[in-house]
């Protein structure tokens, strides 16, 4: 991996830790149906756009290369990913402007379950990503 794609990456992470972060504040705001998924929305494109660049780099980089972990350790962090992953998809497919308009306490109480559980994500590739940087140097 090319130094310019470790900066991204960390660049990507920032992104989405501000506008989880916007999210949850418009929501301690009681903010309106339509400020709630304009701001979903540029959560959504950041983390579609990291998922496009990162898709399994760390994993195979850092946890099989560079950190001497365990294959089971390997495993059990790519199958953590993958249900985030997927439990995200499910979580953009109910949530749709209109589902938030209609259903605003529910997609709040979901909303506060899934961004920590992102942020956490995100912290832990950012924490592989510098491990990475002190141990290899890169072109």
């Amino acid at each position: 991996m090319a130094e310019v794609d470790r900066v991204e990456l960390l660049r990507d992470h920032a992104a989405i830790e501000l506008l989880s972060k916007r999210l949850s504040t418009l929501i301690d705001r009681q903010a309106g149906a339509e400020d709630l998924a304009l701001a979903l929305d540029h959560l959504v494109q950041t983390v579609a756009s990291h998922l496009a660049l990162e898709d399994a780099i760390i994993y195979d980089l850092a946890l099989e290369d560079q950190m001497d972990a365990s294959p089971t350790e390997v495993d059990r962090a790519h199958q953590e990913f993958e249900t985030l992953k997927s439990n995200w998809g499910d979580y953009l497919t109910a949530w749709t402007p209109q589902r938030i308009a209609a259903d605003r306490d529910t997609f709040v109480r979901e909303t506060r379950a899934m961004l920590p559980r992102l942020r956490d994500r995100v912290r832990l590739e950012t924490h592989l990503l510098s491990l990475m940087g002190t141990v290899r140097h890169y072109a």
